[in-house]
């Protein structure tokens, strides 16, 4: 899979987990938080959105987010799954 197709997926997930949590009736605030500081760590460090090798989640623990993120978009089934599961709401 192309770098630029992995990253176009990571962005379009976890815009749409921001997006899912926001309009959620749960009001998760907690989570809704994590996710929107998953998206910014992916728009200010380009390093992370080009990579799907596993991230260290000692240095920082919003990395267990962005390796599931990783795991979701190689492969093709699980990201049609979660892409549509998101938009559901």
């Amino acid at each position: 899979m192309s770098r630029f197709v992995s990253l176009y997926r990571k962005l379009v997930i976890q815009y749409k987990q921001v997006k899912y949590l926001q309009r959620s009736e749960s009001q998760n605030t907690e989570r809704y938080r994590e996710q929107v500081q998953v998206l910014r760590k992916l728009l200010l460090h380009p390093s992370k959105l080009l990579t799907v090798n596993k991230q260290d989640r000692d240095a920082d623990w919003l990395n267990k987010y962005i390796n599931h993120l990783n795991m979701l978009v190689q492969n093709d089934a699980l990201y049609k799954v979660a892409k549509e599961e998101l938009t559901a709401l």
